[in-house]
């Protein structure tokens, strides 16, 4: 068996049929990289004319003049044969070390555990787990998670299946967050790379990179079809409509609850009428707000999400909305709607990460329990490893903290 390196249509053939296919192992996501600083090979493992493995491999300089190699989201290979993993990476790292690696780093998207919130979200392991064994047994470092989310990719993360997912099922708050939200004149477009600003503005706050990187997204993944921007935007007309038909309908109830309490003046009877009236203020606020917008004469966005587009999934990469209109639940509305849209062409939803600290007390609490209010899977994955080519090098990396800053650096 040899290396050899492949052409990026060989490679998407190859990776596209792979058990373990995801888009970080695709040409549009090399070339995506390219933009942020790596440089790039399709490496092949050939046996008799047959390819048996290959990867997307990154390079970037790291601490001066070092180099580190990345094959993101791990190899495409058969992990059940260590034999063939530990002949691949011999091979692999013979030609990365000519080239000046220092360390190469991977991260199999290798599902080890489900986790189960109505068990205080204890992991349930499978078979999969060995694999770690397996794999320190040839040499690689597994590395440890100290702080949650400080891996290159998330470790646990959340899905939802789109086959399955059911609106009906989900709280009796979540339910009524969508519903609400339905009537408040929300609707979505799908945008282009000019839009970017408008959702840049959304997330700016809660990400370290600046606005190119998304704009970068966009282009090359769309020139895959593998890429989309959702806006959702306050329709104020029928916002207006919607609006005024509810104030009506509720007018007439709170005339109704009027009567009740003159001929019968309970308790609850008159929780009931303070309730009523206070919809029925709100309404009238909504009406005046739906106005208001109106004289504007444009639709306003408030919420977004960069999504890709891969085999049968879709990764929700971005999300984010404008905090002024957070009583509209655009966030709700949003999530609600890529489930709704993508159902007939995809299987699942990538929720993008969940925090390993489910306390109460975390800072990613709330941003957790907002994707557990969809009912998602929650899976763990088996982690990042380093195979250490020139470990003089790899420690005094260590040392100075520039494989530390390195992998912020993807945050």
């Amino acid at each position: 068996m040899k290396i050899i390196e492949l052409s990026f249509e060989i490679f998407d053939n190859f990776a596209s049929n792979h058990p373990l296919r995801n888009y970080c192992q695709s040409s549009a996501y090399a070339m995506f990289m390219s933009e942020q600083g790596f440089n790039y090979d399709y490496i092949g493992y050939e046996d008799n004319g047959n390819i048996v493995a290959a990867s997307l491999i990154l390079y970037k300089r790291i601490g001066g003049m070092q180099k580190y190699a990345y094959a993101p989201k791990g190899f495409l290979i058969d992990y059940y044969n260590i034999s063939l993993v530990s002949d691949f990476t011999k091979a692999l790292t013979k030609k990365l070390k000519s080239k000046g690696i220092i360390f190469l780093k991977i991260n199999p998207e290798i599902i080890i555990a489900e986790l189960k919130y109505k068990n205080s979200f204890n992991s349930e392991y499978n078979k999969n787990v060995k694999i770690i064994d397996e794999l320190k047994s040839i040499d690689y470092k597994r590395r440890r998670e100290i702080k949650p989310l400080e891996l290159i990719e998330p470790r646990i993360s959340a899905y939802v299946n789109l086959k399955k997912y059911n609106q009906n099922k989900l709280n009796n708050e979540t339910k009524e967050k969508i519903i609400f939200s339905q009537k408040k004149g929300l609707e979505y477009d799908i945008a282009t790379s000019k839009e970017v600003k408008i959702f840049y503005d959304f997330i700016k706050d809660h990400t370290k990179k600046n606005i190119n990187y998304y704009r970068n997204l966009l282009n090359i993944f769309n020139k895959f079809n593998m890429a989309e921007l959702l806006l959702v935007k306050v329709n104020y007309k029928n916002f207006l409509i919607q609006a005024k038909e509810a104030y009506e309908i509720e007018l007439e109830n709170n005339n109704n609850y009027n009567k009740i309490i003159q001929e019968n003046t309970t308790e609850r009877n008159l929780n009931i009428k303070m309730e009523s009236d206070k919809l029925l203020l709100q309404l009238k606020n909504n009406i005046v707000e739906a106005t208001e917008g109106l004289k504007k004469g444009v639709n306003e966005y408030i919420a977004g999400a960069i999504i890709v587009k891969y085999q049968n999934r879709i990764t929700i990469i971005e999300s984010g909305y404008n905090p002024d209109f957070s009583n509209l639940y655009p966030d709700y509305y949003l999530y609600n709607k890529l489930f709704e849209i993508y159902a007939k062409d995809y299987d699942y939803i990538d929720l993008n990460g969940l925090s390993s600290d489910f306390s109460t007390g975390s800072e990613y609490y709330l941003s957790n329990q907002f994707k557990l209010e969809f009912n998602p899977n929650i899976y763990e994955y088996i982690g990042e490893f380093d195979y250490i080519i020139n470990d003089f090098s790899f420690k005094n990396l260590q040392r100075n903290d520039a494989i530390a800053r390195e992998m912020q650096s993807f945050k």
